[in-house]
């Protein structure tokens, strides 16, 4: 599929990653920052790419994680008070790359159909067909099998405090409560908008690194834990799911889309990688009752690639939210042990903010 290649110098032979479809019609700076795109090339369905250019604020980490970026149109021209220099600017300084001027419409329906699947950018001049797949076999690796939750995850453990007080959505949303629990965050991919809105909830909010052990994070007397998002093969990380299981029916946690597959792994249920994932920010989740009867209809950010298994369940896991298009386990309560989970991003603020009340409503129950 031809296409106009934008590469820092020294940098365009032969790159490439899992190619993954984004359906969200904003938000690029966010998604490029997102640690779960980590090893991932983002695929946008937006028609047109850059208008809003890199305001530094809007990031969800300090770096971008996305390998690259595929559109259809690139905008060279921001159009947006905020904007400090063009999306491709900010890119390019980030070492990766965009591809332009691709039919991005016919590339979703391909990778829909065929399900997510490695890819590689290259010039023809340059490379046959031939050694093309040779180097993609070489270099481009599954996504199953990927532990890369370490790679993403802070080194140390350290305090959060916003330098924003009044960012979306201190001040129209939330309600700061009068005590200040402690909460920790296992890192695994976290996004900067989750330690925001905490600690606009009120909580005292501490970022755990991800090789953290059990006995680390008891030692640190929480009120509650949070396990973050993050990106990879959840299945692979059976170190983290050992150190879990030895903190689940200590402490209140909370878990959401990693974090919420590896909770699940503890509690010895599986995953699964699904066709082509859910990446967007208009995906409707149906709220169950304890009978699994819908209560309510919300609309949810997401961004994963691998599912829990409905059917390797415990019996004693209530399922709380499941996708209303394909029946996907996307939430589930252990009242007895003090454990919810979703899948879906519930800090995410695309538009809709329909779920953060979930955080607000952990953090108050702490």
């Amino acid at each position: 599929m031809a296409g106009e290649l934008y590469a820092p110098a020294g940098k365009n032979d032969a790159l490439g990653a899992e190619a993954v479809f984004c359906t969200a019609m904003s938000g690029i700076e966010e998604s490029l920052s997102d640690p779960s795109f980590c090893g991932q090339l983002l695929v946008s369905t937006l028609a047109h790419v850059g208008n809003t250019g890199f305001t530094g604020e809007d990031q969800e980490s300090d770096r971008i994680w996305a390998e690259g970026l595929i559109c259809r149109q690139l905008c060279h021209e921001p159009s947006n008070w905020r904007a400090k220099e063009t999306l491709l600017s900010w890119i390019l300084r980030e070492n990766r790359f965009v591809v332009d001027r691709v039919n991005t419409r016919a590339l979703t329906i391909h990778l829909r159909d065929h399900g997510s699947q490695r890819a590689l950018v290259y010039d023809p001049q340059n490379l046959s067909k031939a050694e093309a797949l040779l180097k993609l076999k070489e270099k481009i690796k599954p996504m199953e099998g990927r532990l890369l939750l370490h790679d993403v995850s802070c080194k140390e453990l350290y305090r959060y405090k916003s330098s924003k007080s009044n960012f979306w959505p201190t001040k129209a949303r939330l309600k700061k409560q009068s005590s200040q629990p402690k909460l920790g965050v296992w890192d695994f991919g976290v996004k900067t908008n989750t330690l925001r809105i905490l600690e606009a909830c009120g909580a005292e909010v501490w970022v755990i690194p991800s090789k953290y052990t059990a006995k680390e994070i008891l030692d640190l007397k929480l009120d509650g834990l949070l396990l973050s998002n993050g990106p990879g093969d959840p299945a692979t990380a059976t170190g983290v799911v050992e150190e879990l299981k030895e903190v689940i029916g200590k402490i209140s946690i909370f878990a959401i889309c990693m974090g919420h597959q590896l909770l699940a792994l503890a509690l010895g249920a599986k995953t699964k990688k699904m066709k082509f994932g859910h990446r967007g920010i208009h995906h409707p989740v149906s709220e169950l009752d304890e009978k699994s009867n819908v209560k309510k209809v919300w609309i949810s950010s997401q961004n994963h690639g691998f599912e829990v298994d409905r059917e390797t369940l415990p019996e004693n896991c209530q399922l709380s939210f499941v996708h209303a298009d394909d029946g996907s386990v996307e939430g589930f309560n252990l009242p007895a042990l003090d454990l919810q989970s979703v899948q879906f991003h519930p800090e995410a603020a695309p538009g809709p903010n329909d779920t953060v009340y979930l955080l607000e409503n952990f953090v108050r129950r702490l």
